[in-house]
């Protein structure tokens, strides 16, 4: 009688690049540093029961208990792996499996080195000739990785035209303003603080990705249906498809960089000094050198930004003036 064939790991390698992974980061913003905790727990769990592993309804009582986390965050944390492909989705809906072909192809990678025997009798992600990519995971081509640089660097070089504003309006009776341009505008700030799940980073990651409201963005019509109906889905898959639709070039909206340069402007300084500013780094050399300014203020020691941010522009726009007439 031939001996069973272990299909369980007793390890499994942990990258070093594993934080730097874009679907990593993402988890860790949508769902704080302690949903990692939840998430290798849920990759022990699995290797050592082989490749993949059945979800029942005790399962977020167990991992509760194992990680002092509340179980209702234990379902969120996985909800969002699922929705950020870290786990197949297709298959947990169809199957209530918790997989994916990276896992699979790490596990028959071990078993290989470890020279096991390694099958894939259920649920099997991978064939035997080729390892299917998701669409999630398929390498841009050369030509539209070119395009997408070529895009963000001139973005970094001029600053867009739809900083963070005092046009839209804040009260709350009212849900669209206009700007002094006409162009019309949401008020989302005021419609997604306080709501449950949303900090106030999201808000302005929202604010950026939806060009601060203006009607005419697909960011604002998506947030839009997504107020009207929060039951459709966590907030953070509206974010998490504007961020692709903006890496693939579907949307054009201020770099994260250069808007929370504005956002600085907005909570740190007085409306008549962050005007007066503004007004500076319309100039794409002084919008660089005010970068750096306020990178030196959140060092600590100034109290005045304000004051400091107009001396050092007026200073630097002086010294171009000089410049330009040699």
């Amino acid at each position: 009688m031939g001996r069973n064939v272990k299909k369980g790991l007793d390890y499994f390698p942990f990258d070093v690049d594993f934080f730097q992974d874009i679907k990593i980061r993402k988890l860790i913003k949508y769902q704080r540093g302690k949903a990692v905790t939840v998430y290798a727990l849920l990759l022990c769990l699995i290797y050592k029961n082989g490749y993949y592993m059945l979800w029942d309804e005790e399962l977020p009582f167990i991992l509760s208990e194992q990680t002092g986390f509340e179980e209702a965050y234990i379902q969120e944390v996985v909800r969002c792996c699922l929705a950020l492909g870290l786990f197949s989705k297709e298959l947990f809906d169809k199957e209530k499996v918790l997989t994916s072909i990276g896992i699979q192809e790490r596990y028959k990678r071990i078993c290989d080195d470890c020279r096991r025997k390694c099958e894939f009798s259920e649920f099997n992600l991978i064939s035997s000739e080729d390892k299917r990519i998701s669409s999630e995971e398929k390498p841009k081509n050369s030509a539209e990785s070119t395009q997408i640089k070529e895009k963000e660097i001139k973005e970094k070089k001029i600053p867009p035209q739809t900083p963070p504003n005092g046009g839209v309006s804040s009260d709350r009776g009212g849900r669209i303003t206009s700007s002094p341009s006409s162009e019309k505008y949401f008020d989302i700030k005021s419609e997604l603080r306080g709501k449950p799940g949303i900090t106030e980073n999201d808000v302005w990651e929202a604010m950026r990705l939806a060009e601060n409201g203006k009607e005419s963005s697909i960011g604002t019509g998506l947030i839009k249906q997504w107020l009207d109906n929060p039951s459709m889905c966590d907030f953070y898959i509206i974010i998490q498809n504007l961020q692709r639709m903006e890496r693939e070039g579907q949307i054009r909206v201020m770099s994260h960089e250069n808007y929370f340069v504005y956002v600085f402007l907005l909570m740190n300084l007085t409306k008549s000094d962050a005007d007066s500013v503004r007004l500076y780094i319309q100039d794409p050399i002084l919008f660089e050198e005010c970068k750096k300014l306020i990178a030196e203020i959140k060092k600590g020691g100034i109290n005045q930004p304000g004051r400091f941010l107009l001396k050092k522009l007026r200073e630097c726009q002086m010294s171009i003036n000089k410049q330009n007439l040699k």
